[in-house]
């Protein structure tokens, strides 16, 4: 069983839309700009015609258990994250976390193969200043 959720939201100037996919494999998500503000007929068009598309990151596995407390305890529990919350930073979900760290290992990545092109670079520079160097000599 596949299960796809949909969120619009306006993120700084833009509409944004994460599809959250949870199958066999684990949850997945993926993230859409739209621009303009879509309407639910464009939103559904989107869905049927780009699904495919979408680059869901790797799939990972989530493992949500519920455990039953005392309402009250409960109530207690989320004024006080709340209260931590307003002073430290904004809440932030689980799609939102997945998507940070995807972003975080695509960043490493690229800085991996930047940083050995740039190594490769240098390499390669070094080798024709020393052949230069050679062939300057060669002639005495």
């Amino acid at each position: 069983m596949i299960t796809i959720i949909a969120t619009i939201f306006f993120e700084k100037k833009f509409w944004v839309g994460t599809f959250e996919r949870t199958d066999k494999e684990g949850y997945a998500v993926a993230r859409h700009i739209f621009g303009g503000e879509p309407t639910d007929p464009e939103i559904y068009e989107f869905v049927l015609s780009n699904y495919h598309e979408l680059k869901f990151g790797e799939a990972k596995e989530i493992n949500i258990q519920i455990h039953r407390k005392n309402p009250k305890r409960v109530q207690r529990e989320v004024r006080r994250e709340m209260e931590k919350l307003k002073l430290t930073t904004k809440p932030s979900t689980i799609a939102q976390d997945y998507m940070r760290e995807e972003l975080e290992k695509k960043k490493k990545e690229k800085k991996s193969i930047s940083s050995a092109q740039k190594k490769a670079r240098k390499d390669e520079q070094f080798a024709i200043k020393q052949q230069k160097k050679k062939n300057k000599h060669q002639g005495h």
